[in-house]
């Protein structure tokens, strides 16, 4: 079944109600360690254990990396319909947290389709582009992975469309009738 109006959404860990990741690794490594922008980073991944930065928070099947530009999840997802999406978006990095493996999601799909022309701009005091305000897209530009990037944000924000392919090929659909948690899906782009 195929929705009526093209949407598209970033993709965000709700990092109020989920656990938030940190791997053991010294300062100077960290910042490239969680930047994420449409690399590979399997070959050059550190394998180190990871530990809960907020323990008390409940454990959902999605967790925070501390940055938007990527997110870990559980077993329960790896072995879902929802893997296959995951996995061609990008990488699949699994990880050692507590007593469980997790897998981090390294999303390398990065498309042009960003209607610059249209998108409206947070500037700066000299003319130069800041936060987008208001986003508008080349449909036709839209992946084929139901997970994606755009370049202009590629470092802090993950991407997903309903509308545009069946709902048991879409990330949103797929993970809301799995009863999954942890994610927050904020509507960015709508079309007819």
């Amino acid at each position: 079944m195929k929705y009526s109006t093209m949407k598209i959404y970033s993709v965000e860990v709700d990092s109020n109600k989920c656990q938030w990741i940190m791997p053991y690794v010294d300062d100077e490594v960290i910042l490239n360690l969680l930047t994420f922008d449409c690399h590979p980073k399997v070959d050059t991944w550190i394998n180190t254990r990871w530990y809960p930065f907020n323990p008390k928070e409940e454990v959902r099947n999605f967790f925070s990396l501390g940055t938007n530009g990527a997110f870990a999840f559980d077993e329960k997802v790896y072995k879902s319909d929802l893997f296959t999406l995951l996995e061609m978006a990008g990488e699949i990095i699994p990880i050692n947290f507590s007593e469980q493996r997790l897998y981090v999601s390294n999303v390398l799909v990065c498309v042009n389709a960003l209607n610059e022309n249209n998108t409206e701009w947070d500037l700066y005091d000299d003319g130069s582009k800041g936060k987008i305000i208001k986003y508008s897209f080349y449909p036709d530009r839209i992946s084929e992975s139901s997970l994606f990037k755009i370049p202009e944000t590629s470092k802090s924000e993950i991407l997903t469309y309903s509308g545009i392919k069946d709902s048991v090929d879409e990330f949103k659909a797929i993970y809301e009738y799995n009863n999954f948690t942890g994610l927050i899906f904020n509507e960015i782009y709508s079309r007819t």
